[in-house]
């Protein structure tokens, strides 16, 4: 890491781990396209820069339980999390694959994008997860989408240069989330960034097979791992 961000860089990000972990909550834009509360929520802060409608979370409130919340006005979501969406830039009218997209935050922010024009494919390969994500796109209101469930190569022959934006928010081993759960770091132990990365490799392959050309595909992952973030992309652009 240090190698990576310089010494100013490396001491900040040691800091930055070392932080209480940070919440936020994403209003539902297809039922209040202003991005305003629905009403007066516990613990809600400071709007979140880098997405409409984002909010911090503070102190030990738990607006995620509240009815409004099953009722599909707002998601819970990790500020860091709403920024891969907001770099993708989703347009109404467009064909949008999110190729990971278990549990579904990224795809209901992706859908409030589009305000219902166009196709959102959510994809996700394991079918109990795909469960969770088709409950949370019914949950939000999502009207223009299909989930599916599917490995991406067995998807791509399906979707040959189909889509205008796709999302690879990739599994990863998750260093990012370590200040979230500890227990991720055994699981980091376990699986780390060489078991993921020959994962990541071939699921960005597939991903530009289904990108129409011109198109946008956007990765991301919640880790830190130069093998899994710079060296995907760049066995994509050798490939």
């Amino acid at each position: 890491m240090k190698r990576l961000l310089g010494e100013a860089g490396f001491f900040a990000y040691l800091d930055a781990l070392n932080q209480p972990y940070t919440r936020a909550l994403r209003v539902n834009l297809l039922l209040r396209p202003d991005g305003t509360p629905p009403c007066p929520i516990e613990g809600l802060g400071a709007p979140v820069p880098w997405a409409k409608g984002a909010y911090f979370v503070e102190g030990d409130a738990r607006p995620g339980l509240s009815p409004l919340h099953e009722g599909g006005l707002f998601y819970m979501q990790e500020p860091s999390a709403l920024t891969a969406v907001t770099a993708l830039d989703p347009q109404p009218g467009e064909r949008v694959l999110d190729l990971c997209a278990a549990p579904g935050g990224k795809s209901t922010q992706i859908a409030a994008l589009m305000a219902g024009r166009g196709l959102l494919c959510c994809n996700e390969p394991i079918p109990s997860r795909a469960q969770i994500l088709s409950r949370n796109v019914e949950r939000m209101g999502v009207r223009n989408a299909v989930v599916v469930s599917a490995l991406p190569d067995a998807l791509a022959p399906r979707f040959p240069a189909f889509f205008d934006r796709i999302l690879v928010d990739a599994p990863c081993s998750g260093e990012g989330m370590f200040r979230k759960d500890n227990k991720l770091i055994k699981s980091w132990e376990k699986n780390g960034p060489e078991f993921y990365s020959k994962i990541q490799r071939d699921i960005v392959l597939s991903g530009a097979d289904m990108l129409k050309p011109g198109g946008k595909m956007l990765y991301s992952t919640c880790t830190f791992s130069k093998l899994e973030d710079e060296e995907t992309i760049r066995h994509l652009l050798r490939e």
